[in-house]
């Protein structure tokens, strides 16, 4: 048996005892070792999607293997048997920079990367990146379903940021429910819904957030059947979101129900603790915000809201930036159950006023478009802190500073992030300014 037989074979008989037979059946039954010497290993896989599948969620246990029958490690690389379909050369010339807008609405920080997986949502998460390695492939319409915050909003919008990196011009329309209804309800609904099936009509990916309110009004459904039939039909992808799976949303229409059960319905439970704990601990990780194995624990009991979670992690980051103490239990339960804590949620206002005033400008010159340093420079600053004090979302953000898209917001906190790090000066000013704020919070 040849070196790389062996070691391929090992792997298999290491996984298959230690992950249930269908997920052994599903990710590595069609896997073989193509190349294998100390410095490169290349894995054959039957698609992308089972490459991505296995380098978010197996990689470390396929490294241990081959350090332990190697005694070394070395660079793992997938290749797909599946040909690839894509446009090489759009590809190349495309631009992929992560402030390039390429469609309003989606969250570019929710990915699949930045997703935690487990086994309350890993058919959840499976069935949507093969729908974005893949779009009308697979699975259509992709239906999620959950309680609030759970996490199917997240999938959504990774959904579309991949397509759109696998794909750059591909046409990706993503819409909530909510927008959905107000344009075919609205006075001027004609005009509306005229526009709305222009841009409809050009996409070829279609992703709908809270499905379940669309039900509410007969109209709306009647609009959106017709969207669903012409998007199944001409072979279009659609990806939908919703409290509720079809079979149980009030007067939904019997077409439309019918419609979306085409296709796969996949929902995702209630996560576990240690599924909130990891959050917890990623959430803090990309904040640099150090919290011990009891403070995790403890949070994680607060509540099964994953929004929340992250959000009672954005506030003792604050309070930790403020008073320069760790965090213990009890800052975390008085955050929790709201008592009379020195830290409240921080006020952009109070965040533009202060920096205004640190920069000597006046409040109407920062929130404005003007290009020069003396004024970009204060609003980059002031938006960095408004992202790292607050729990405001990158819109209600950008919407605070003039009503800036959030990939500004975005270009903003990078740039900050990048440039503080390189001069004392700029980190100077961050910290003058955080106390000042801290100062007018406390006082």
């Amino acid at each position: 048996m040849t070196i790389k037989n062996h070691i391929w074979g090992q792997i298999k008989r290491d996984f298959e005892s230690g992950i249930p037979k269908s997920e052994f059946e599903t990710w590595l039954s069609q896997t073989s070792l193509k190349e294998i010497d100390q410095d490169h290993a290349v894995i054959e896989v039957p698609n992308k999607f089972v490459a991505r599948w296995l380098q978010d969620n197996y990689i470390d246990q396929i490294k241990t293997v081959f350090r332990k029958n190697l005694k070394t490690l070395p660079e793992i690389r997938f290749i797909s048997t599946a040909p690839s379909h894509k446009n090489d050369l759009a590809k190349k010339q495309a631009p992929m920079s992560s402030d390039t807008t390429v469609c309003q609405g989606l969250n570019p920080l929710s990915t699949f990367s930045s997703f935690v997986t487990a086994n309350s949502n890993r058919l959840a998460y499976s069935s949507a990146l093969n729908v974005a390695d893949g779009p009308s492939n697979n699975y259509n319409p992709l239906y999620i379903f959950s309680e609030l915050s759970f996490g199917k909003t997240h999938l959504l919008n990774a959904i579309g940021n991949l397509v759109i990196r696998n794909d750059p011009f591909i046409n990706v329309m993503y819409l909530s429910a909510d927008r959905f209804v107000r344009d075919f309800l609205s006075p001027n609904n004609t005009s509306r819904a005229d526009h709305f099936w222009e841009r409809s009509g050009n996409s070829d990916f279609l992703l709908i957030d809270d499905f379940h309110l669309i039900a509410k009004h007969k109209k709306p459904q009647e609009e959106f059947l017709a969207l669903c039939s012409s998007f199944l039909e001409s072979g279009k992808q659609l990806a939908i979101t919703a409290t509720y799976p079809p079979s149980k949303i009030p007067n939904l229409l019997p077409q439309l129900r019918s419609r979306l059960e085409w296709g796969l319905i996949t929902e995702i439970n209630t996560p576990s603790q240690s599924t909130k704990m990891k959050i917890i601990e990623k959430s803090a990780q990309q904040k640099e915000l150090v919290l011990s194995d009891n403070v995790v624990f403890f949070l994680a009991n607060a509540t099964d809201n994953l929004k929340s979670l992250i959000k009672y992690v954005v506030k003792l980051k604050t309070y930790a930036s403020f008073y320069k103490t760790p965090i213990d239990i009890s800052v975390v339960d008085s955050i929790i159950k709201k008592k009379n804590h020195p830290v409240s949620d921080i006020d952009l206002l109070q965040i533009q006023r202060v920096t205004a005033k640190y920069f000597n400008i006046a409040l109407s010159d920062l929130l404005s478009n003007k290009k020069g340093k003396t004024f970009s420079y204060p609003r980059q600053v002031a938006i960095y802190l408004s992202k790292k004090l607050t729990s405001c979302s990158l819109k209600e953000i950008g919407n605070a500073f003039g009503n800036k898209h959030h990939s500004t917001v975005i270009y903003a906190v990078k740039r900050v992030e990048k440039v503080k790090s390189q001069n004392k000066g700029i980190l100077n000013d961050i910290n003058a300014i955080q106390m000042l704020v801290a100062e007018k919070q406390t006082g």
